[in-house]
């Protein structure tokens, strides 16, 4: 996915920070023999290859699974000593509420305040579901009419749980489903999975863009990440009514709160619906949260029509990446970011321009970093820190770039905060007596076109 002449020497294997993602789930598995007997398709084995096959250059990436309910019911559940092998956890559900003989298919108490415990020092989630069906015979007559797929490991994860419908409406019926389903080209029926499930043609998404750029989750390397798998019924996404702080955090720059970052529209009737949602909480100290309308946008069926090594796959896929770089706790994050200037640094692209002050070395290194990594990659790079910076990408990540390039030969990893810290207050300094010099060079200037016009 990468070209490697532009990455030129890399990364060395023992330096990249690791990732490890945990795909926790209650019924789906990767494929081949593990697969649930009924559901073909409803695996993550493409998504898994995907990620690994294409992970980031400057990054180790690893995916796992585990079942809830492999080898018996809740053999597995989540303990502290199972999230601390894990930076990030995607939860794919497939059952509701607990059953006769089931007593434990919903998160007990134990297992929510260890994410709770895991998610407050920096654990990223991504959570899912799909539509909801009507409660059937042999459930508590107390829950409610409508509940959604995936509701039992979802609806108690900390601040996560809040950000889907679990118990209502929509369900998979015609005329109460959220339906994305983009029409093929031979007129089939678009509220049947088979062939619209399996085909080519992807939806289309309304992204939300802020100063001209969308969520990093979806700035691609060739532009915004337009495209997600398509699907006849999807979940729904809800904003919270109210944010009390013990909830969720308040930051030194404020209350970071859940946003719609992606809708989709119903082919149907033309309504818009949201299909992901992110919440930035390492801006107050804990995990970041994405949650997505349906856990159809990552499963094999919905993967297979997608030509491998084509268009919409290679945009799929860096999606897919983006999730994972943008759902990585905080402190590994930064670590990333230490391989990436140290990487820049060392770039004959770079050290060509080093002399050439702070904002040619800095344009360099933004063109180089697009190229592998796109601009979600950039941003965070350019300013690790909260709220959104006032001082030019260019000169913020150019005097970084000197920084670790004048480090050249010494610890630079050990250095790597000190650097970072450096680079960006000779960055705020420059930009500071530029804008000084400008402002002392219009000082008069008012009298001086005055008196030349009279």
């Amino acid at each position: 996915m990468f070209d490697a002449r532009i990455i030129g020497a890399g990364v060395k294997a023992d330096a990249k920070p690791k990732i490890r993602v945990l795909f926790y789930t209650d019924l789906f598995e990767f494929g081949g023999a593990d697969s649930p007997v009924g559901f073909p398709g409803f695996q993550l084995g493409i998504l898994r290859h995907l990620i690994e096959r294409n992970q980031p250059f400057f990054a180790d990436v690893t995916v796992s699974l585990v079942n809830r309910h492999r080898d018996g019911h809740a053999k597995n559940k989540i303990t502290p000593e199972l999230l601390a092998n894990y930076e990030q956890v995607w939860f794919f559900g497939w059952w509701w509420t607990n059953k006769p003989g089931e007593p434990e298919n919903e998160l007990t108490d134990p297992e929510v305040a260890a994410l709770r415990t895991w998610m407050d020092a920096g654990g990223g989630v991504l959570i899912t579901g799909d539509h909801s069906n009507p409660r059937q015979p042999d459930e508590d007559p107390s829950l409610p009419d409508y509940m959604n797929l995936g509701r039992a490991i979802g609806h108690r994860i900390p601040r996560a749980g809040e950000l889907r419908v679990w118990n209502d409406r929509p369900d998979s019926s015609i005329e109460h489903s959220h339906n994305t389903h983009t029409p093929d080209p031979w007129g089939s029926d678009i509220n049947n999975p088979i062939p619209n499930d399996l085909d080519p043609y992807p939806q289309e998404l309304i992204l939300r863009r802020w100063g001209g750029r969308p969520h990093a989750l979806f700035s691609g390397r060739r532009g915004p990440i337009t495209v997600f798998p398509d699907h006849m019924h999807e979940g729904q996404l809800v904003i919270p009514a109210s944010y009390p702080e013990n909830v969720w955090p308040v930051g030194r720059k404020g209350q970071p709160k859940p946003e719609i970052i992606a809708r989709g529209t119903d082919k149907r009737n033309g309504e818009v619906y949201g299909v992901s949602t992110a919440y930035d909480g390492a801006a107050a100290g804990v995990g970041r949260i994405v949650a997505d309308s349906t856990w159809h946008h990552y499963f094999d069926i919905n993967l297979w029509g997608f030509e491998e090594d084509g268009e919409v796959l290679g945009k799929l896929t860096e999606y897919y990446l983006n999730l994972v770089l943008w759902l990585t706790p905080k402190p590994v994050r930064q670590e990333l970011n230490t391989t990436l200037l140290g990487w820049l640094a060392n770039h004959p692209a770079v050290i060509a321009v080093l002399p050439e002050g702070t904002r040619t070395p800095g344009a360099a290194a933004a063109g180089l970093v697009r190229e592998v990594a796109g601009d979600g990659v950039l941003a965070d790079l350019a300013w690790p820190l909260e709220g959104a910076p006032t001082v030019p990408e260019e000169l913020l990540l150019g005097a970084q770039v000197k920084a670790f390039a004048a480090r050249s030969g010494g610890d630079v990893e050990a250095a790597g905060a000190d650097l970072v810290a450096g680079g960006l207050q000779a960055a705020a300094d420059e930009y500071t007596a530029e804008l000084r010099a400008a402002l002392s060079s219009a000082e008069g200037l008012s009298e001086h076109i005055a008196a030349a016009l009279r």
